[in-house]
């Protein structure tokens, strides 16, 4: 690699050759001027092309922070472009999206999240319209079967009840349901000025992962995020059911429409997306398998169709026999809604859909959980946990740890096994009897059995 220096007015510049065009094979320069004597340009070419040869390089850029990710979000995949999309709109880029990228460094990300937690809260709640409150009414299916209420789209409030011709609710508008403690301040009821520490940290994990492409990209010289401090989030202890539990909420949910879903996911551990993506095609009944490829996940309220979250995501998920003989009689279900709707069934294709085949909306499959576990009485736990709950199950059974990470879908079976060994109560309590056998012996007594004596040996008689 040569460089050379010249003159250009009052000030010297330099220029050396890059790796040529990819594409075209032609060949490319760098250069750089505006220095005072001709030393300091051949001290800062050869510094240049030293930081070329080992991969560091950045060329002088006046691309700023909006600019930057306005093109990382055209460049990533879709589903994580709408994910992400939002957090540089809302918070970064009115705060730092006229900085240069290569002016940004850790000090600035920090300001930016003490701003963040102190005022970043600029999304408002949206007013509920009077004039489009929901009501209760009667609806028919095409061959004239009652349907449940359930108002148009997803509204915050909605009735799944089938009325009769005389219920005396009919007409009147549904009642909204309240908001949840602490989503409001007690002063004046106004949201809270600050974002979460959480929504801090996931804004600071979206600048880390498009600050890795810029480095790639040659947009910036490194990471410099990495330099950041975003704010500690507490860990919550991860809630689980027993077996047992899981088995009280599968009798609670089997009059459910979805009572088929509520035991795919006990026995198999999918995600909600996975869940609510799943295909009546991808039913294999003779193999006994489920393909899944595609999934649904909602962002920023609205669903969108992705590939999956890892790269195992895409998966063949082995049924067991009864979980298949469920999905079978749910699969000749929606066949005989289908043929009653006739022209007016909306067929998605999916497998868990309402009786005119819409698709439903992954909260709602939430909502209804929350509901089934209110009234199973059992203890609160998010769906998600149904997942932890299946793999925790998978670790007290001893199953292999490569085919149970395998089976939900992780990339990585260290990943899995870090997130599940945690407290096995058993094997704590082996070890500790064995232990404290080792270390007492003969000195603990047998239950039942009085203390040892400590006043020497006995010398009566």
């Amino acid at each position: 690699m040569k460089g050379r220096v010249y003159k250009r007015g009052g000030t010297w510049s330099y220029r050396f050759d890059i790796d040529p065009d990819p594409l075209t094979g032609r060949r490319r320069q760098t250069s750089k001027g505006g220095f005072r004597t001709e030393r300091e340009a051949w001290q800062a070419c050869r510094t240049a092309m030293r930081d070329y040869e080992r991969g560091r390089y950045v060329r002088q850029s006046r691309r700023t922070v909006e600019e930057a990710l306005t093109e990382w979000l055209e460049r990533i995949k879709p589903s994580m472009a709408k994910h992400w999309q939002n957090y540089i709109a809302y918070y970064v880029v009115p705060n730092i999206g006229r900085r240069l990228v290569q002016d940004v460094d850790g000090s600035v990300c920090d300001a930016l999240y003490a701003k963040l937690l102190a005022e970043g809260r600029i999304k408002a709640r949206p007013q509920t319209n009077p004039r489009s409150t929901p009501v209760h009414v009667r609806r028919f299916s095409a061959n004239g079967r009652a349907l449940p209420c359930r108002p148009y789209r997803y509204d915050e409030v909605r009735c799944y009840r089938v009325h009769a011709a005389d219920d005396p609710l009919l007409g009147n508008p549904i009642a909204a349901r309240l908001r949840p403690p602490g989503e409001a301040d007690r002063a004046g009821g106004r949201p809270r000025p600050g974002l979460e520490p959480k929504t801090v940290v996931n804004t600071h994990r979206m600048l880390h992962r498009a600050w890795e492409d810029f480095t790639a990209w040659g947009w910036a010289r490194r990471n410099v995020i990495r330099d950041a401090h975003p704010p500690y989030v507490p860990r919550k202890g991860r809630k689980v059911w027993s077996v047992t539990q899981l088995r009280t909420f599968l009798e609670c949910a089997r009059h459910d429409r979805f009572f088929a879903l509520w035991v795919l996911e006990a026995t198999s551990g999918m995600r909600r997306s996975e869940l609510a993506g799943a295909r009546i095609g991808d039913l294999d009944f003779e193999a006994g398998t489920l393909t899944l490829e595609r999934t649904r996940v909602v962002v920023d309220g609205q669903v969108v169709e992705s590939d999956g979250k890892t790269e195992n995501a895409q998966r063949i998920v082995v049924l067991d026999p009864l979980t298949l003989t469920l999905l079978r009689s749910h699969a000749e279900m929606l066949s005989r809604e289908r043929a009653e709707f006739g022209s007016g069934h909306a067929y998605s294709g999916l497998l868990f859909c309402w009786e005119d085949g819409r698709p439903v909306h992954p909260d709602t499959i939430t909502s209804r959980f929350r509901k089934i576990v209110e009234s199973a009485g059992l203890p609160k736990i998010n769906l998600h946990d149904v997942r932890h709950s299946y793999a925790s199950a998978g670790r007290d059974a001893k199953i292999d740890w490569k085919t149970l990470s395998e089976r939900i879908g992780h990339s990585d079976v260290a990943f899995t096994m870090r997130q599940y060994v945690q407290t096995n109560l058993e094997v704590h309590r082996q070890v500790a009897t064995a232990l404290a056998e080792l270390i007492l012996g003969g000195v603990a007594p047998a239950p039942g059995s009085p203390a040892p004596r400590r006043d020497g040996p006995d010398t009566a008689g």
